[in-house]
């Protein structure tokens, strides 16, 4: 029954596109849905796109993993040094905000229009994403919890394992699911700029061409990959988090 309630607003879209590609507007300019499923049908039946499919998916999963972790640790890191905290974060705060964009020909230029540059722009959206998450998550656990755990004895690795873990948990796991989007704006930004394969230059090389149904299909594929990564961490995140009511009951809400 929830699937179906997923679905009804998109076969309804759907179904007006289709309609609309009929009697309201010109297909040749915004694509016909039972024309960009033909295509893409066409194309999945071919090896070139799932090379660049492949291509994509590398830079998209190399960049999250390297931005997550290493945001992720200086977080931890800097939730827990207030003084040093105070000195890097301002720093930290300049950098996240210059449009990565802007940055992106400059990695290219550094490193080049192969994966490394596109890796590398993947993490420099991924790491500030993650960070913040981890590092609000650290500052809002209260210090009497761990104070009061450490003169009961426990030991700094205990602290870390049954406190500090646990309640970061659900801010590390809601950088994850917001930092997947970002990953692959990322990647397709580095494609676009400049770049030998990937969904982006085949985006943009359908572009080129004229070819609508070919863009929609770069996007389906696209789609699909966000869906595949989200749906994955959700995954993990439910397992992991099985102790909160609504994660593992599955039901949210009020």
């Amino acid at each position: 029954m929830r699937w179906i309630q997923a679905l009804l607003p998109a076969v309804v879209i759907i179904a007006a596109w289709e309609l609309g590609a009929h009697f309201l507007f010109d297909p040749r300019f915004v694509g016909q849905p039972s024309k960009i499923f033909v295509h893409l049908l066409d194309e999945i039946a071919k090896p070139g796109i799932w090379t660049d499919t492949a291509i994509t998916f590398w830079e998209i999963l190399l960049g999250y993993v390297i931005g997550a972790i290493t945001g992720g640790a200086l977080g931890f890191l800097l939730g827990f040094r207030p003084r040093l905290a105070r000195i890097v974060e301002p720093y930290i705060l300049i950098i996240s905000a210059i449009p990565k964009i802007a940055i992106a020909p400059i990695m290219i230029i550094a490193l080049g229009i192969g994966t490394q540059s596109k890796v590398a722009i993947v993490v420099s959206m991924v790491f500030f994403l993650m960070f913040y998450a981890v590092f609000s998550g650290v500052k809002q656990i209260e210090p009497d919890f761990i104070h009061q755990a450490r003169i009961m004895g426990a030991s700094r690795r205990t602290v870390i394992a049954h406190i500090v873990t646990p309640a970061i948990a659900p801010n590390i796991f809601d950088g994850l699911k917001t930092s997947i989007i970002f990953a692959v704006i990322g990647a397709l930004i580095g494609e676009f700029i400049a770049a030998k394969a990937g969904l982006g230059f085949y985006i943009l090389n359908a572009s080129g061409a004229f070819n609508i149904d070919g863009i929609w299909v770069g996007i389906i594929l696209i789609i699909a990959l966000v869906f595949a990564l989200t749906t994955i961490i959700g995954i993990v995140e439910r397992r992991v988090l099985r102790w909160l009511p609504d994660l593992g009951s599955g039901r949210g809400g009020l």
